[in-house]
């Protein structure tokens, strides 16, 4: 190789290790803010877990919830055929210019309550119970950079005495009632130390440099 060479690739070389060791540093700056996420929101039990890893921080961005459970909206276990709660996990976390803003996710649940009094207590009576729980969590604008998160919820229930026709007994009905989340837990993602990136980049760019000497040489 001539003189006149040298300089340049070693420039080269050397633009080269700057290029790598500033690139694997931005991308550990990146991911230092990578975290899952714990949210308790509607009651002290009912949780969901989100990570922020691909978030951009532009625009609407919809996550999915890697786990969750909703324990209100039940029927409870009296009645036959209820859940215990509902599985969130593949549920929507919805951001806005990287902030979290809320839930999107919706559930039902149905069961039956069956049960006799005897003749010493006012009977025989047989009296059955039909409800059902119906349950929506969405997101609504506020203004043109807000958003808030709101409940859309109907529960009922009907009985029938000695096989005859249902009556309604009970019915309530939410309608954009406010929904409020407490971040719980935030486990942040192991990344790799800057110091330790750089040091596997030189060494990349060294062994490549060694490459070109053999070729060289031969």
């Amino acid at each position: 190789m001539s003189y006149k060479l040298r300089p340049r690739l070693g420039s080269a070389i050397a633009t080269t290790i700057l290029s790598l060791f500033s690139g694997v540093l931005l991308v550990g700056v990146d991911k230092t803010q990578a975290a899952n996420l714990t949210y308790n929101f509607l009651d002290s039990k009912s949780f969901f877990k989100v990570n922020n890893s691909s978030v951009t921080g532009i625009g609407k961005e919809y996550i999915p919830v890697s786990e969750g459970r909703v324990y209100s909206f039940t029927l409870g276990s009296l009645f036959e055929g209820s859940k215990e709660y509902y599985d969130l996990a593949g549920k929507i976390a919805f951001f806005y210019q990287g902030d979290f803003v809320g839930l999107q996710a919706s559930g039902s649940d149905y069961g039956t309550k069956e049960f006799i009094i005897p003749p010493e207590q006012g009977g025989p009576l047989n009296i059955r119970l039909n409800g059902g729980e119906l349950w929506n969590i969405y997101s609504l604008p506020t203004s043109f950079t807000t958003w808030k998160s709101v409940l859309d919820g109907y529960s009922e229930r009907y009985t029938s005495v000695n096989g005859g026709n249902f009556q309604l007994a009970d019915r309530r009905i939410y309608r954009e009632r406010p929904v409020s989340y407490t971040l719980v837990n935030t486990e942040a993602e192991p990344v790799p130390e800057p110091l330790t990136a750089g040091g596997t980049a030189l060494a990349l760019a060294g062994l490549s440099w060694l490459k070109h000497k053999k070729k060289m040489a031969a």
